[in-house]
């Protein structure tokens, strides 16, 4: 195994904030509105357009990056509980779905979403 898979070691790593992972939320749909405001001009279906483009901008900079727009600004990944590394896309897919059904993420156990604990993933910063 290279340098550049090997999981971090747990002493690295520490779940994210309530209050930093809401900035990124919030974070990540304002760049939404912005992005549908644009695309709609005022049409009527801006709202399921907002939601949209934040369900592809978190499920794509999260398989990419390691944690959408948002949480790569406030320094916050996305990390396979077991292994540390970043996610696959399927989780990542599915994870960013229940994210946008907005309960799951309010439905927290020890800091964790229910989002994150379908996929077996936690939010991370680095200490």
């Amino acid at each position: 195994m290279s340098a550049g898979n090997r999981p971090e070691p747990e002493s690295e790593l520490a779940i994210a904030s309530y209050g930093r992972r809401v900035f990124a939320l919030a974070l990540d749909w304002f760049a939404a509105y912005i992005i549908a405001r644009l695309i709609a001009q005022g049409s009527m279906v801006q709202g399921w357009l907002q939601l949209a483009v934040f369900f592809v901008e978190v499920a794509l900079f999260t398989a990419l990056l390691g944690g959408s727009a948002g949480q790569v600004v406030v320094g916050i990944r996305i990390v396979d509980v077991d292994t540390g590394m970043k996610i696959g896309v399927l989780p990542t897919l599915i994870r960013t779905l229940l994210i946008c059904l907005v309960v799951p993420p309010l439905l927290t156990v020890h800091g964790r979403g229910l989002h994150d604990r379908a996929v077996r993933t936690l939010p991370v910063v680095r200490t």
